[in-house]
């Protein structure tokens, strides 16, 4: 290691930082081997390496561009699929209620009682007025809008003005429910009354999430950005952490981007995949320029934990152990939450689930956020991200509400916003890709129009176009 002060603003500058032509790693381990020869101890989770490898052609760029494409995806994935609609957070009280809006379609969610959640079309069986609104509403009756037409929390029709002037009305009507489940605080939905259940659907995710209970937590940062892009090729930049080198340089001396585990499973049903990521391990890219202490020096600040002091960090496993603890010393202060006999990969390391079609839970206190991708109505062009920091509830009293939703449009950045914190930051640097990737595939020649894929870095995306392709029914 080169412990000769470096100039760090190297590592936030694209076009200082490039990988020297022609470097390829000899002996570059991914996780779990790199844990191995740290003689650190394993999570049990991350010992589990996935059973799936995907094997199949990539998915061909017309079906992130051509719009004829969409309205086979609303009816074969989006009205065919359990998907996160909002977390049980968003709505406390008995009566509360958001819309979770999809491509065209809408849908209403409501905590029907202190324990039970329901969800509807959202749209109203008089004239199809869209019941609930952009923002989240209130009250023991769901009452219409436009002509007042009301429902009961459980979608029953109870009162029509006038109805006598509706003499044909047929008995129950009311609003069209939907599936509705929820798993780790979150609230799913599934517009297919005979789909197998939302636990079918999740697969292996949530025992590997028994020790890190996703509604024992609250959303501390909530941000949705409007990109131009396909909702696609937006969730795939995610599912991989190849892009580390140039996406995200400031990054590369406190995690290991080369040493990245990934691990897909898949039974027909559920298709979920994970990507591990080390902290404290400079990546393979810089880890003859950054030490161990440097690395330490940088995390701490960007966590806003405390300065190491003199000696510490001499080593890898050294600087993972100091951060681990301040990690753990910060949360028992903050909330009362102890975990002090977590391993260091629990505090510090990055674990990201997905769960197809668009759902990111992660694992940990490393890096806990969520995202969710959605299409913005009838187009290819357009989609949402939706991220949130879920931090854990305090011991004591209830946990802070939900954080205000922070709406960043097409052409505003993150870094604006000074809410959305580091998560804005990174946000960026990815956004700043991703567009360009949309405009790339328009711009590629019809007769190479698809990816070539890593067989390791990006095998999660060989797996998500395998679970669109077997959703879609496609055969090219």
């Amino acid at each position: 290691m080169n412990d000769v002060p470096l100039d760090i603003t190297k590592y936030g500058n694209r076009s200082y930082v490039r990988a020297v032509l022609g470097t390829q790693f000899e002996d570059m381990p991914d996780y779990v081997g790199y844990l191995e020869r740290a003689g650190e101890k394993i999570p049990e989770t991350a010992a589990a390496r996935g059973t799936h490898q995907p094997d199949g052609r990539p998915l061909a760029y017309k079906y992130y561009l051509d719009p004829k494409y969409v309205p086979e995806e609303v009816e074969k994935i989006w009205k065919k699929s359990w998907q996160v609609a909002c977390r049980g957070e968003d709505i406390p009280n008995v009566g509360d209620r958001v819309a979770y809006d999809v491509g065209p379609l809408s849908f209403l969610i409501v905590r029907a009682t202190e324990t039970t959640f329901k969800a509807f079309w959202n749209s109203c069986r008089h004239r199809a007025r869209r019941l609930c609104g952009d923002e989240p509403e209130s009250g023991d009756v769901i009452q219409c809008p436009f002509h007042a037409w009301s429902y009961s929390l459980d979608g029953k029709l109870s009162w029509v003005p006038r109805q006598e002037e509706f003499p044909n009305l047929a008995a129950g009507v009311g609003l069209r429910p939907v599936l509705c489940d929820s798993w780790g605080g979150n609230v799913f939905i599934n517009p297919d009354l005979n789909a197998a259940p939302l636990a079918d659907a999740l697969g292996i995710m949530p025992q590997h999430f028994l020790d890190c209970p996703q509604e024992d937590r609250y959303t501390a940062i909530r941000i949705k950005k409007k990109v131009r892009i396909n909702w696609k090729s937006g969730l795939e930049a995610f599912l991989e952490g190849y892009h580390v080198l140039t996406t995200h340089p400031s990054g590369m001396p406190i995690f290991g981007s080369t040493y990245t585990q990934t691990d897909c499973w898949d039974d027909g049903t559920a298709a979920v995949s994970r990507l591990i990521t080390p902290a404290l391990v400079p990546d393979g890219w810089v880890k003859d320029e950054v030490s161990p202490r440097l690395a330490l020096e940088l995390f701490c600040n960007t966590y806003g934990l405390p300065a190491p002091p003199e000696g510490r960090g001499e080593t890898v496993a050294d600087a993972r152990d100091y951060a681990a603890v301040k990690t753990a010393e910060r949360y028992f202060e903050a909330t009362g939450v102890d975990f002090r006999d977590r391993s260091i990969s629990y505090l510090v390391d990055m674990h990201q689930w997905f769960s197809f079609p668009a759902f990111f839970p992660w694992w940990g206190e490393g890096l806990p956020w969520w995202y969710n991708f959605t299409p913005i109505d009838n187009s290819p062009d357009e989609c949402i991200m939706e991220i949130r920091l879920l931090q854990p509830n305090p011991v004591e009293g209830a946990p802070p509400p939900v954080a205000r939703t922070v709406w960043i449009d097409f052409d505003e950045k993150g870094r604006d916003y000074p809410e959305t914190g580091q998560v804005g930051y990174i946000m960026d640097e990815d956004m700043e890709n991703m567009e360009e990737v949309h405009r790339g595939m328009k711009a590629t020649d019809p007769l190479v129009a698809r990816p070539i894929l890593a067989t390791h870095q990006e095998i999660r995306i060989k797996h998500f176009h395998e679970a669109y392709i077997r959703a879609m029914g496609i055969k090219d």
